[in-house]
Protein backbone atom coordinates (compact mmCIF):
# COMPACT_ATOMS: atom_id res chain seq x y z
CA UNK A 1 0.00 0.00 0.00
CA UNK A 2 2.95 2.31 0.66
CA UNK A 3 4.25 1.66 -2.87
CA UNK A 4 0.84 2.27 -4.42
CA UNK A 5 0.25 5.53 -2.57
CA UNK A 6 3.77 7.01 -2.77
CA UNK A 7 5.53 5.42 -5.74
CA UNK A 8 2.84 4.86 -8.38
CA UNK A 9 3.40 6.32 -11.86
CA UNK A 10 1.04 9.20 -12.73
CA UNK A 11 -0.37 7.27 -15.67
CA UNK A 12 -1.77 4.64 -13.30
CA UNK A 13 -4.98 6.63 -12.95
CA UNK A 14 -7.97 5.11 -11.18
CA UNK A 15 -6.32 1.70 -11.21
CA UNK A 16 -4.37 2.91 -8.17
CA UNK A 17 -7.59 2.92 -6.13
CA UNK A 18 -8.43 -0.60 -7.25
CA UNK A 19 -4.97 -1.74 -6.16
CA UNK A 20 -5.40 -0.07 -2.75
CA UNK A 21 -8.82 -1.72 -2.46
CA UNK A 22 -7.27 -5.11 -3.28
CA UNK A 23 -4.47 -4.56 -0.74
CA UNK A 24 -6.93 -3.65 2.02
CA UNK A 25 -9.06 -6.66 1.11
CA UNK A 26 -6.11 -9.05 1.31
CA UNK A 27 -4.95 -7.55 4.62
CA UNK A 28 -8.36 -8.07 6.22
CA UNK A 29 -8.57 -11.53 4.61
CA UNK A 30 -5.27 -12.47 6.28
CA UNK A 31 -6.49 -11.31 9.69
CA UNK A 32 -9.71 -13.30 9.37
CA UNK A 33 -7.76 -16.36 8.22
CA UNK A 34 -5.52 -16.03 11.28
CA UNK A 35 -8.48 -15.71 13.64
CA UNK A 36 -10.54 -18.51 12.09
CA UNK A 37 -7.67 -20.92 11.28
CA UNK A 38 -9.94 -22.99 9.01
CA UNK A 39 -9.21 -26.63 8.21
CA UNK A 40 -10.72 -28.25 5.12
CA UNK A 41 -11.54 -31.94 5.46
CA UNK A 42 -13.32 -34.40 3.20
CA UNK A 43 -14.69 -37.84 3.91
CA UNK A 44 -16.59 -39.85 1.30
CA UNK A 45 -19.18 -37.41 -0.11
CA UNK A 46 -18.75 -34.92 2.75
CA UNK A 47 -16.56 -31.85 2.69
CA UNK A 48 -16.35 -29.41 5.59
CA UNK A 49 -14.51 -26.20 6.43
CA UNK A 50 -14.09 -26.55 10.17
CA UNK A 51 -12.76 -24.60 13.12
CA UNK A 52 -11.21 -26.41 16.07
CA UNK A 53 -12.61 -24.58 19.08
CA UNK A 54 -9.57 -25.13 21.32
CA UNK A 55 -7.40 -23.24 18.80
CA UNK A 56 -9.73 -20.24 18.71
CA UNK A 57 -10.00 -17.25 21.01
CA UNK A 58 -13.78 -17.57 20.64
CA UNK A 59 -15.76 -20.42 22.19
CA UNK A 60 -19.33 -19.57 21.23
CA UNK A 61 -20.64 -21.79 18.41
CA UNK A 62 -22.68 -19.04 16.79
CA UNK A 63 -19.75 -16.59 16.81
CA UNK A 64 -17.45 -19.19 15.24
CA UNK A 65 -20.12 -20.08 12.68
CA UNK A 66 -20.45 -16.41 11.71
CA UNK A 67 -16.67 -16.06 11.46
CA UNK A 68 -16.54 -19.17 9.28
CA UNK A 69 -19.22 -17.65 7.05
CA UNK A 70 -17.28 -14.37 6.85
CA UNK A 71 -14.11 -16.28 5.93
CA UNK A 72 -16.00 -18.06 3.14
CA UNK A 73 -17.49 -14.72 2.04
CA UNK A 74 -14.01 -13.26 1.59
CA UNK A 75 -13.05 -16.27 -0.48
CA UNK A 76 -16.09 -15.68 -2.69
CA UNK A 77 -15.37 -11.95 -2.93
CA UNK A 78 -11.92 -12.72 -4.31
CA UNK A 79 -13.63 -14.40 -7.29
CA UNK A 80 -15.13 -11.03 -8.23
CA UNK A 81 -11.89 -9.12 -7.64
CA UNK A 82 -9.88 -10.79 -10.39
CA UNK A 83 -12.43 -10.22 -13.15
CA UNK A 84 -12.78 -6.50 -12.41
CA UNK A 85 -9.03 -5.94 -12.78
CA UNK A 86 -8.99 -7.56 -16.22
CA UNK A 87 -12.03 -5.56 -17.33
CA UNK A 88 -10.30 -2.34 -16.30
CA UNK A 89 -7.08 -3.27 -18.10
CA UNK A 90 -9.05 -4.07 -21.24
CA UNK A 91 -10.89 -0.71 -21.12
CA UNK A 92 -7.55 1.12 -20.74
CA UNK A 93 -5.79 -0.78 -23.52
CA UNK A 94 -8.64 -0.12 -25.99
CA UNK A 95 -9.43 3.43 -24.85
CA UNK A 96 -13.02 2.33 -24.28
CA UNK A 97 -15.64 4.94 -23.44
CA UNK A 98 -16.65 2.67 -20.54
CA UNK A 99 -13.39 3.56 -18.80
CA UNK A 100 -15.14 6.61 -17.35
CA UNK A 101 -17.21 4.24 -15.17
CA UNK A 102 -14.05 3.79 -13.08
CA UNK A 103 -13.83 7.55 -12.38
CA UNK A 104 -15.40 9.46 -9.52
CA UNK A 105 -18.25 7.98 -7.54
CA UNK A 106 -18.99 5.46 -10.31
CA UNK A 107 -16.01 3.37 -9.27
CA UNK A 108 -18.08 2.30 -6.25
CA UNK A 109 -20.25 0.28 -8.63
CA UNK A 110 -17.23 -1.89 -9.46
CA UNK A 111 -16.11 -2.03 -5.84
CA UNK A 112 -19.53 -3.31 -4.79
CA UNK A 113 -19.40 -6.29 -7.18
CA UNK A 114 -16.93 -8.34 -5.03
CA UNK A 115 -18.92 -7.41 -1.93
CA UNK A 116 -22.11 -8.66 -3.59
CA UNK A 117 -20.47 -11.90 -4.77
CA UNK A 118 -18.89 -12.45 -1.36
CA UNK A 119 -22.26 -11.90 0.34
CA UNK A 120 -23.81 -14.60 -1.83
CA UNK A 121 -20.99 -17.04 -1.08
CA UNK A 122 -21.06 -16.32 2.65
CA UNK A 123 -24.86 -16.65 2.78
CA UNK A 124 -24.67 -20.02 1.04
CA UNK A 125 -22.19 -21.30 3.61
CA UNK A 126 -24.00 -19.88 6.63
CA UNK A 127 -27.62 -20.69 5.69
CA UNK A 128 -27.47 -23.59 3.21
CA UNK A 129 -24.29 -25.43 4.21
CA UNK A 130 -24.67 -25.01 7.96
CA UNK A 131 -24.04 -27.91 10.39
CA UNK A 132 -26.51 -30.81 10.25
CA UNK A 133 -27.21 -33.99 12.21
CA UNK A 134 -26.51 -36.07 9.09
CA UNK A 135 -22.98 -34.72 8.78
CA UNK A 136 -22.39 -34.95 12.55
CA UNK A 137 -23.29 -38.62 12.66
CA UNK A 138 -21.30 -39.53 9.56
CA UNK A 139 -17.98 -37.82 10.34
CA UNK A 140 -17.88 -38.19 14.13
CA UNK A 141 -15.90 -41.43 14.11
CA UNK A 142 -13.66 -40.29 11.26
CA UNK A 143 -12.79 -37.08 13.11
CA UNK A 144 -11.70 -39.13 16.11
CA UNK A 145 -9.60 -41.47 13.94
CA UNK A 146 -7.98 -38.67 11.94
CA UNK A 147 -7.61 -35.81 14.42
CA UNK A 148 -8.57 -37.25 17.80
CA UNK A 149 -11.45 -34.74 18.03
CA UNK A 150 -15.06 -35.13 19.05
CA UNK A 151 -17.71 -33.52 16.86
CA UNK A 152 -18.53 -31.16 19.76
CA UNK A 153 -15.02 -29.74 19.55
CA UNK A 154 -15.47 -28.25 16.09
CA UNK A 155 -17.71 -25.77 14.28
CA UNK A 156 -18.07 -26.15 10.54
CA UNK A 157 -19.88 -25.41 7.32
CA UNK A 158 -20.05 -28.23 4.85
CA UNK A 159 -21.75 -30.22 2.12
CA UNK A 160 -23.03 -33.81 2.18
CA UNK A 161 -23.96 -34.95 -1.33
CA UNK A 162 -25.04 -38.58 -0.87
CA UNK A 163 -26.57 -39.09 2.56
CA UNK A 164 -26.52 -42.65 3.89
CA UNK A 165 -29.90 -43.76 5.26
CA UNK A 166 -30.56 -46.30 8.07
CA UNK A 167 -31.78 -48.88 5.51
CA UNK A 168 -28.50 -48.65 3.57
CA UNK A 169 -29.90 -46.51 0.74
CA UNK A 170 -28.68 -43.06 -0.22
CA UNK A 171 -30.52 -39.76 -0.44
CA UNK A 172 -29.23 -36.78 -2.41
CA UNK A 173 -28.55 -33.79 -0.19
CA UNK A 174 -30.20 -31.15 -2.35
CA UNK A 175 -29.14 -28.29 -0.07
CA UNK A 176 -25.52 -29.28 -0.63
CA UNK A 177 -26.01 -29.72 -4.38
CA UNK A 178 -27.70 -26.32 -4.74
CA UNK A 179 -25.17 -24.52 -2.55
CA UNK A 180 -22.11 -25.99 -4.26
CA UNK A 181 -23.66 -25.46 -7.71
CA UNK A 182 -24.06 -21.73 -7.01
CA UNK A 183 -20.44 -21.63 -5.81
CA UNK A 184 -19.33 -23.37 -9.01
CA UNK A 185 -21.24 -20.84 -11.12
CA UNK A 186 -19.41 -18.02 -9.34
CA UNK A 187 -16.02 -19.70 -9.87
CA UNK A 188 -16.67 -20.42 -13.56
CA UNK A 189 -18.06 -16.91 -14.16
CA UNK A 190 -14.92 -15.41 -12.65
CA UNK A 191 -12.66 -17.58 -14.79
CA UNK A 192 -14.66 -16.84 -17.96
CA UNK A 193 -14.39 -13.07 -17.38
CA UNK A 194 -10.66 -13.38 -16.70
CA UNK A 195 -9.90 -15.40 -19.81
CA UNK A 196 -12.24 -13.46 -22.12
CA UNK A 197 -11.01 -9.98 -21.25
CA UNK A 198 -7.46 -11.20 -20.64
CA UNK A 199 -7.13 -12.65 -24.14
CA UNK A 200 -8.73 -9.59 -25.73
CA UNK A 201 -6.42 -7.31 -23.75
CA UNK A 202 -3.37 -9.34 -24.76
CA UNK A 203 -4.30 -9.26 -28.46
CA UNK A 204 -4.90 -5.52 -28.33
CA UNK A 205 -1.60 -4.80 -26.54
CA UNK A 206 0.28 -6.95 -29.02
CA UNK A 207 -1.25 -4.96 -31.86
CA UNK A 208 -0.33 -1.68 -30.17
CA UNK A 209 3.29 -2.79 -29.71
CA UNK A 210 3.56 -3.42 -33.45
CA UNK A 211 2.97 0.23 -34.27
CA UNK A 212 6.26 1.70 -35.47
CA UNK A 213 7.92 5.02 -34.68
CA UNK A 214 4.73 7.10 -34.78
CA UNK A 215 4.29 7.67 -31.07
CA UNK A 216 6.17 10.12 -28.90
CA UNK A 217 8.08 9.04 -25.81
CA UNK A 218 5.15 9.82 -23.52
CA UNK A 219 2.89 7.52 -25.52
CA UNK A 220 5.48 4.77 -25.59
CA UNK A 221 5.98 5.09 -21.85
CA UNK A 222 2.23 4.78 -21.37
CA UNK A 223 2.10 1.64 -23.52
CA UNK A 224 5.05 0.17 -21.61
CA UNK A 225 3.26 0.83 -18.33
CA UNK A 226 0.12 -0.89 -19.60
CA UNK A 227 2.23 -3.85 -20.68
CA UNK A 228 3.84 -4.02 -17.22
CA UNK A 229 0.44 -3.85 -15.53
CA UNK A 230 -0.94 -6.57 -17.76
CA UNK A 231 2.05 -8.88 -17.11
CA UNK A 232 1.66 -8.26 -13.38
CA UNK A 233 -2.06 -8.96 -13.63
CA UNK A 234 -1.55 -12.24 -15.49
CA UNK A 235 0.95 -13.40 -12.87
CA UNK A 236 -1.25 -12.08 -10.10
CA UNK A 237 -4.17 -14.12 -11.41
CA UNK A 238 -2.11 -17.28 -11.91
CA UNK A 239 -1.35 -17.28 -8.18
CA UNK A 240 -4.98 -17.57 -6.99
CA UNK A 241 -5.82 -20.05 -9.77
CA UNK A 242 -3.06 -22.33 -8.48
CA UNK A 243 -3.51 -21.61 -4.77
CA UNK A 244 -7.30 -21.17 -4.56
CA UNK A 245 -9.32 -22.28 -7.59
CA UNK A 246 -7.50 -25.53 -8.32
CA UNK A 247 -7.23 -26.92 -4.73
CA UNK A 248 -10.85 -26.12 -3.86
CA UNK A 249 -12.14 -27.42 -7.19
CA UNK A 250 -10.19 -30.65 -6.68
CA UNK A 251 -11.70 -31.21 -3.21
CA UNK A 252 -15.23 -30.48 -4.50
CA UNK A 253 -14.78 -32.78 -7.49
CA UNK A 254 -13.48 -35.72 -5.46
CA UNK A 255 -16.20 -35.23 -2.85
CA UNK A 256 -18.88 -35.11 -5.53
CA UNK A 257 -17.48 -38.38 -6.93
CA UNK A 258 -17.67 -39.88 -3.40
CA UNK A 259 -13.87 -40.19 -3.27
CA UNK A 260 -12.57 -38.56 -0.12
CA UNK A 261 -9.11 -37.03 0.06
CA UNK A 262 -8.86 -37.30 3.83
CA UNK A 263 -6.11 -35.17 5.32
CA UNK A 264 -4.87 -34.26 1.81
CA UNK A 265 -7.86 -31.95 1.53
CA UNK A 266 -6.21 -29.87 4.27
CA UNK A 267 -3.54 -28.81 1.77
CA UNK A 268 -6.10 -26.43 0.25
CA UNK A 269 -6.40 -24.63 3.61
CA UNK A 270 -2.65 -23.98 3.50
CA UNK A 271 -2.54 -22.84 -0.13
CA UNK A 272 -5.52 -20.52 0.35
CA UNK A 273 -3.78 -18.96 3.37
CA UNK A 274 -0.69 -18.29 1.23
CA UNK A 275 -2.67 -16.30 -1.35
CA UNK A 276 -2.82 -12.87 0.38
CA UNK A 277 0.93 -12.97 1.11
CA UNK A 278 2.04 -13.94 -2.41
CA UNK A 279 -0.51 -12.05 -4.51
CA UNK A 280 1.09 -8.55 -4.18
CA UNK A 281 4.57 -9.75 -5.24
CA UNK A 282 4.04 -9.62 -9.05
CA UNK A 283 3.03 -5.94 -8.94
CA UNK A 284 5.92 -5.13 -6.59
CA UNK A 285 8.57 -6.62 -8.87
CA UNK A 286 7.11 -6.24 -12.39
CA UNK A 287 5.97 -2.59 -12.25
CA UNK A 288 9.17 -0.61 -12.82
CA UNK A 289 8.56 2.21 -10.33
CA UNK A 290 7.92 -0.23 -7.50
CA UNK A 291 10.82 -2.49 -8.44
CA UNK A 292 13.32 0.39 -8.56
CA UNK A 293 12.27 1.62 -5.12
CA UNK A 294 12.50 -1.85 -3.55
CA UNK A 295 15.93 -2.59 -5.03
CA UNK A 296 17.11 0.91 -4.16
CA UNK A 297 15.86 0.59 -0.60
CA UNK A 298 17.71 -2.67 0.03
CA UNK A 299 20.82 -1.31 -1.66
CA UNK A 300 20.82 1.71 0.66
CA UNK A 301 20.15 -0.53 3.66
CA UNK A 302 23.03 -2.78 2.70
CA UNK A 303 25.39 0.15 2.26
CA UNK A 304 24.40 1.62 5.62
CA UNK A 305 24.97 -1.69 7.35
CA UNK A 306 28.64 -1.92 6.27
CA UNK A 307 30.97 -1.36 9.19
CA UNK A 308 34.13 0.61 8.43
CA UNK A 309 37.06 -0.60 10.56
CA UNK A 310 38.87 2.09 12.48
CA UNK A 311 42.65 2.03 12.54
Amino acid sequence: MFLIIRKSPKQLGSYKYLMIYMSCFESIYSIIDFIVSPIMFSYESIMVVMIYKNNSIFFSDWVLLILNGVYCAFFGASMGMFGIQFIYRYFVSTGSKHLKTFNGFRIFFWILIPIFVGSIWGSICYFILSPSDEINQRINNQLMLTFGWEIQEITYVGAYFYQLQPDGSYKIGWNSVIGVTIAWIIILSSLCVIFYFGIKCYLNLRQVMRIKQQQNNSSRNFKNLQSQLFNALVTQTTIPVILMHFPLSTVILFTFLDKDLGTLSGVSSITIALFPALDPLPSMFIIQNYRKFIFGFFKITKVKSIKIPLN
